[in-house]
């Protein structure tokens, strides 16, 4: 696994539980424009405790194989969280498939960062994992995640009926998917 990989304008790492300061940041400053899409969250959520106890669960799902979670930086900005590229769920032979999910400060829409930073994160995972197919759930509402995954080369596969509970809600999702193009020759 690269802890560290770039693109031409970004940094995309890997966080241990010291950079809890600088990801509770992140979520407490978009905090309104992340919750209409996610799972409510726990109470403590925005607290140093919760966010050093999930950069920790997730270095050991890392370490295991189970997930891929790279955060974000300009790199002429690279104290600054400006999103985070996860790749989960992650499935052996005989899918070697994942899921994907993403999600960009507000600050930083429609300047290429999403698009730049998940294209590198498929790449990667292509190359490394050896996933064959991976899939992405949106609502069929956000229609940024939508133009996002379309231009990504995801296809449509169809709808998933209420597929996960957002803000409180069971809410439908499209499922999208892209497959490793080494793959189809």
């Amino acid at each position: 696994m690269q802890h560290t990989c770039e693109t031409s304008r970004l940094i995309l790492k890997t966080l241990g539980k010291e950079a809890a300061p600088m990801v509770l940041s992140f979520y407490e400053e978009n905090r309104s424009s992340f919750e209409p899409w996610e799972p409510k969250r726990p109470n403590n959520f925005y607290t140093l405790f919760y966010q050093k106890a999930s950069l920790s669960a997730e270095y050991h799902q890392m370490a295991e194989g189970k997930l891929l979670r790279y955060w974000v930086f300009r790199k002429d900005n690279p104290d600054e969280i400006i999103g985070t590229v996860c790749f989960q769920n992650f499935l052996r032979a005989p899918y070697l498939s994942c899921s994907l999910g993403y999600k960009y400060g507000y600050k930083y829409n429609h300047k290429g960062y999403a698009y730049e930073s998940i294209q590198r994160g498929i790449r990667l995972v292509w190359d490394e994992y050896k996933i064959h197919r991976i899939e992405a759930f949106i609502m069929p509402n956000n229609e940024p995640s939508l133009r996002l995954i379309k231009r990504l080369d995801f296809v449509y596969e169809g709808i998933c009926y209420s597929y996960a509970c957002i803000n409180g809600q069971w809410a439908d999702h499209q499922r999208y998917a892209l497959i490793n193009p080494s793959d189809k020759e």
